[in-house]
Formats: structure tokens, sequence, C-alpha cells
């Protein structure tokens, strides 16, 4: 290696034994904004152990695609789901060796053509969900919204009856699960505390993993002729040796049920934040729903018509990125940026900060889809828009996720009206996935421009015809 390569600078503020641990424990938040300003990557100390930290988009994009295979899944906060998980970790977390085997498996799940079915089923439930609501009501948010997101995992994804109540059980233990995951990126040894939040953790964690061997013992005991996700993983080869085993099966499941509940209910939560406390967005929304759909349910084809409502979901993604932080480790001794990175280092980068940065975008705390129209969007800031990842690790469900937000969110604004509840207020809840603390709203019916039209009957589907085709592996988790 070129003996030129710089050695990474240290991120000032280290601290006796403990280096900068304390400030990224304290607040995360403004640990990675500091570093941001000491460069494109920085080192920093965390107890014992040393890593960087990235803040360059274009070093985050080169790791992700072009340097794949000098930087692997790893790191704190991968360790934390493996440790949660058991297995590889999951789609989202294995390594990829183990990636490059299990993604083309689940691929055909995520293929474009089976996203207009999945709509329709999506759209029955929100229609189900914010059919439940009266009048006047306080509506807590993000616990709707993750409710529904559940209902929609279900009826797509896991969709036997075993799985559909392991599901539910596993959303009343999500707040527990997701917050106690922050804890143990940051400080390890924060679970071996005898703390109530620690037992709690450890309960929920054990609820769901016997929840979740449940579901594999009898999707292995009766496969039954169910066209989901799940089935899947659970394909035998031509000689009926399994691919995966039950314990990389579990790993999965963990990671859609994370990505597939916590993240969406936070995107759908943190847009109605947005659209409430930006009433001209909200109006904007609002006509623009009444205007394209004329007061029918919305088809996916109908999603790309209504650019305003997509261009409010890119910057609440912006804002307030599900998955803020992430880790890799470098698998062989290599260079990122003219810096010397070594083997074994373990790289930090928060897409919350890079989605922040003042020299991507304009005034950066402020609430601006049009900042995403085509003459307003720079090549810098498309090339920062790293919400999903980047490559061939790129979510396997980001259009299956921003379908179900569109979808969500024009069902609800076609037949509700939300409004702020009088002396409440949210607060950021820091964990893994980022959510509106508290936020209750209250809903009022409203009268659209355009009379509401019952959805049309989905065709009846052949026994045995898939929506997919079966054998495409698309080309991005």
């Amino acid at each position: 290696m070129s003996n030129r390569l710089e050695e990474v600078p240290q991120l000032p503020g280290k601290l006796p034994f403990l280096g900068h641990l304390p400030g990224m424990a304290c607040d995360p938040f403004g640990f990675f904004d500091r570093a941001a300003g000491h460069g494109p990557l920085v080192r920093v100390r965390l107890g014992s152990k040393t890593a960087c930290v990235v803040n360059d988009p274009a070093l985050l994009r080169h790791m992700l695609v072009a340097g794949r295979g000098d930087f692997d899944k790893g790191g704190g906060v991968v360790e934390a789901f493996i440790k949660l998980w058991g297995g590889n970790g999951g789609l989202a977390a294995c390594p990829n060796e183990a990636h490059r085997v299990a993604r083309p498996l689940m691929q055909p799940a995520f293929h474009p053509s089976r996203i207009p079915d999945y709509n329709r089923q999506m759209v029955r439930n929100a229609t189900e969900i914010v059919g439940r609501w009266r009048p006047g009501q306080a509506v807590d948010i993000d616990r709707e919204m993750t409710r529904l997101t559940t209902k929609t995992l279900t009826n797509s994804l896991f969709t036997d009856p075993v799985s559909v109540r392991c599901v539910d059980q596993f959303q009343h233990d999500l707040p527990i699960i997701s917050s106690g995951l922050l804890a143990r990126t940051i400080l390890p040894a924060y679970g071996r505390l005898p703390l109530p939040a620690n037992r709690r953790y450890r309960e929920a964690q054990a609820r769901t993993r016997s929840a979740i061997d449940s579901m594999i013992r009898n999707r292995r005991e009766d496969p039954g002729d169910y066209e989901d996700l799940f089935s899947l993983l659970l394909v035998r080869g031509p000689d009926g040796t399994v691919a995966l085993s039950d314990e990389e099966v579990q790993g999965h499941i963990w990671s859609f049920m994370i990505g597939g509940i916590d993240t969406t209910a936070a995107l759908l939560a943190w847009t109605l934040s947005l659209l409430v406390r930006h009433p001209h967005w909200y109006t904007r929304v609002e006509e623009e729903i009444d205007t394209v759909l004329d007061g029918a349910p919305p088809s996916h084809a109908d999603l790309a018509r209504l650019p305003q409502l997509q261009r409010v979901l890119t910057e609440t993604l912006r804002l307030y990125p599900p998955g803020w932080v992430v880790s890799r480790v470098a698998r062989a001794r290599t260079a990122l940026g003219g810096y010397r990175i070594p083997e074994g280092a373990e790289l930090y980068f928060s897409i919350r900060t890079l989605l922040r940065d003042p020299a991507v975008y304009a005034d950066p705390d402020r609430f601006d889809p049009d900042r995403w129209l085509d003459g307003n969007c720079t090549r810098a800031q498309r090339a920062a828009f790293l919400p999903f990842g980047a490559g061939a690790r790129k979510c396997i469900g980001d259009v299956f996720a921003l379908a179900e937000a569109a979808s969500t969110l024009a069902v609800l604004l076609q037949r509700w009206r939300v409004q702020p509840v009088a002396g409440s207020r949210a607060t950021l809840k820091v964990g893994v996935v980022l959510h509106p603390k508290g936020l209750r709203l209250r809903v009022m019916p409203r009268t659209p421009a355009r009379p509401l039209r019952p959805a049309a009957e989905d065709p009846p589907r052949e026994r045995g015809q898939s929506a997919g085709t079966p054998h495409e592996t698309g080309h991005s988790s």
C-alpha cells in the first residue's frame, strides 16, 4: 500500500479511558454532526475500540458500491442486530457472502410485477384501519401507523394464520426492542447491566424468538399453498435439502419485521407530522390527491401521478431517515479517500447527518419538498440521498415501502382532515429507527372535491398463478 496514504485524523475531545464514548452515548446526533465538521473521515475512540466516522457522501457511496468487496457488513450496529436475531443477522445484516445466497431467493417477492397486487392490499388495509377512527378522535399516529404496516406485512409477505398471529405479537414488543437496540449499539456492555429495561428487552426478545420458531415449525410441517416471502425462505433444492437453515430463516424474518413494520410506520408518522406543521404543503397534497384520484382509491399506476406527495415523502426521508446510523467493517487493509484503513477497522456513518449537510442541501433543516423538483435538485443532492443504501445491498423493499407510504397517505387524506391536538407535542425518540414520540393528531371527516368511490374488485387469480416472475432476482439490500 502506498506510503502516501495519510493517517485518519482523530476527532478532538477524547477523554481518558472512555474516549468519545460519552459524547456518542449522551448525544448521538450531536456527536455525528460534530464529527462531520472535522473532515470527510475522522478517527474516534469508543472505550477500548478505535473506529472511523465517514462524513462524505462520495466516500460512503464508494464503500457501498465500488468498494463493497473491501467493506462488509459489520461493526457495532450490525453486531447488535446479530445478537438479537441470531444466525448471520438476516438480509439486512448478514455478510456479503451470505447475502449473495439469500438475496436471489427473496427477490421474486419484490419483483416490480408484484407491487400493483401488493398495492391493492395496502389500500384495503389503510381503508380498514382509518375507517375505524371516529370524528374528533385524538389518534396516536405512530401507534396506528405501526398497526397498519403490521397488517400490510402479514397480508403481503407472511400470510398464513400462525404467522399473522406471531407478527401481531411482535408489533407489541417492537418499541421495547427498537429502543434497546440503540443502547446496545453504542454501549455493548449496557445489556449486561441489571436494569429493568434490560429485563424487558430480554423478555421481548424471547417472546419474539419463540413466535418466529412457531412460524418456521408450522410452515415446515404444513407448507400450504402460500405465494409469499415466507415460502421463498423455506424453498428446497432438487435434492430436497433446504437452502437456508432454521436459524438463518429466523434472522431473515427478524430483518423483515423490523424493516417492514418499524421503518415504514415511522415514515408515515413523520410525514403527517410535517404536513400538519406546514399547512401550505398539506393543502397542496390534499388538492393533488382529490384532482388526480377523482374520489377513487389509489392504484399503483396512480402513485406516479402524485408528484407532490412523492416529493413530500422524499423530503421526509431526508429529514428523518428511519435507519439513521449504519456501520461497516474493513475486510482487509485498504484505502478510503486517501487515508489508510487497517484490516478489521469499524466505520460508522450517520445518514441523518449526511442528509442535513449544508454544503449539499441549502437551509438543510427546513422542510422544502420543492428542493426535489428537476430544476432545483442538484447532482450532489441526488448522490447524497442514500436513505435506502446503494448498490447490491440497497434495501430490497424500498419500492414496496414507498408504495405503501404513498397509497396509505392518499387513502387517509381523502377521508380525514388531520389537525394538531392542543397541548400535545411530539418529541423525537432516538432509537435504531427514529419515531415521533407522543404524536397525537385529531381527525375530522372531510368531504373531498369529489365523492369517494369504492375500489374495484380484483380479478380472481388462478390457483398456483404467481403475481411475479419467480426466477428474476432484480439488482439490488
